[in-house]
């Protein structure tokens, strides 16, 4: 199985992202994952949180899956192989994981199948100016219209889709216990505490193994 994990940052939170970037490089490296990494934009008029869409499509006909990860977010090193995860929901186009409190899907991390589906429903999300435009989130970017398209059920996407609660792929808060999830993801943190945390866990796991 060829498995990709895929990160876009520019230059406004180049202070930490590329911190995120060299631990998620080690976890890949840990696994045979390639790791893709972006820093040129696509879309003129949307926030950079919209550029994971076109570089998933740009990419992903070479993966049999592509792992996206928000640049404030990376894996914990000692978590498990995450071909695991993929494996159990083999039958499923997208692998999901819920925001805080199971609400909504958070987009700061998920898993995309190299099939049909997957391309039109990326075309889809990404492109559909009607989509765009009817956003009631905007604040809330790409994850805005994708909640939109689970309300509605868009091109079936529930049934092509699995979704994890939250706490079981992704949770919030950095944890030093042995029972955590595969990804820190620091949504809603400050500047410097995404800094401070990630450069901390960076040098201690580059440490660690020499």
């Amino acid at each position: 199985m060829k498995l990709g994990l895929i990160m876009f940052y520019d230059e406004a939170i180049e202070d930490y992202a590329y911190f995120s970037y060299k631990i998620n490089e080690m976890y890949c490296e840990k696994y045979g994952i390639k790791l893709i990494l972006s820093k040129t934009k696509t879309y003129k008029n949307r926030h950079p949180a919209w550029e994971r869409l076109p570089l998933i499509l740009k990419n992903l006909k070479n993966y049999d899956y592509l792992i996206w990860v928000d640049a404030d977010a990376f894996f914990y090193y000692d978590s498990d192989n995450i071909i695991d995860i993929i494996k159990e929901n083999y039958s499923s186009n997208f692998i999901f994981s819920n925001d805080i409190k199971d609400k909504n899907i958070n987009t700061g991390f998920f898993i995309v199948k190299n099939t049909e589906y997957s391309f039109n429903f990326l075309n889809r999300w990404a492109f559909d100016e009607n989509l765009y435009e009817s956003n009631t989130m905007k604040y809330w970017w790409d994850q805005g219209v994708l909640i939109y398209i689970f309300e509605n059920n868009i091109l079936n996407i529930k049934e092509n889709s699995i979704t994890y609660d939250y706490g079981i792929l992704q949770d919030f808060n950095f944890s030093e216990s042995k029972k955590k999830p595969f990804i820190c993801h620091l949504a809603g943190k400050d500047k410097n505490t995404r800094v401070s945390i990630i450069k901390d866990y960076f040098k201690n796991i580059s440490e660690a193994s020499f």
